[in-house]
């Protein structure tokens, strides 16, 4: 699920449809869905995705959200929890509140210090990103494999 979900998942379906019947709905609003109801909720976009799942014949699901899509997973499973075995939160800040924030989770001082972060370019900016990215980070992270990563992923070329 996502703001516009093909144009993120696209390039996935292909390879999961040998596994998994995926169901790639655009929310409402955007890419060309709409409705005249005024609400503009998550949970309002986790009943309409439960129906359209229901209108399919589909009593149990996985769910994947990213982003957005992620907010509107996580309603539909605490809206639905009968109706959905797994859910996967990516890029979604579902239970992130400003105290986290205050508290000190992940602040930067500026967009320069966070881009360091997120594209590293040195191997303890990689390990820096890891521990922020996983619950249980890998003990064990050489730097030449965190060198080699880097080159390869193109973040040094940035």
């Amino acid at each position: 699920m996502g703001a516009n979900a093909m144009w993120q998942w696209n390039e996935f379906i292909s390879p999961l449809t040998r596994r998994f019947n995926l169901y790639v709905p655009d929310l409402l609003f955007f890419g060309e869905s709409h409705t005249s109801k005024p609400d503009r909720t998550e949970s309002f976009q986790a009943q309409c995705v439960a129906a359209l799942m229901e209108a399919h014949g589909v009593r149990r699901m996985n769910v994947v959200g990213v982003s957005y899509g992620g907010f509107v997973g996580y309603s539909l499973a605490a809206l639905f929890p009968e109706r959905v075995e797994k859910v996967v939160l990516c890029c979604a800040g579902v239970c992130l509140e400003d105290k986290d924030m205050e508290d000190g989770l992940f602040v930067v001082k500026n967009i320069d210090e966070a881009a360091m972060i997120l594209i590293p370019q040195t191997p303890e900016k990689m390990k820096q990103l890891v521990k922020l990215t996983f619950v249980k980070p890998f003990k064990v992270m050489p730097a030449c494999f965190l060198t080699d990563f880097i080159d390869v992923s193109g973040f040094s070329s940035l």
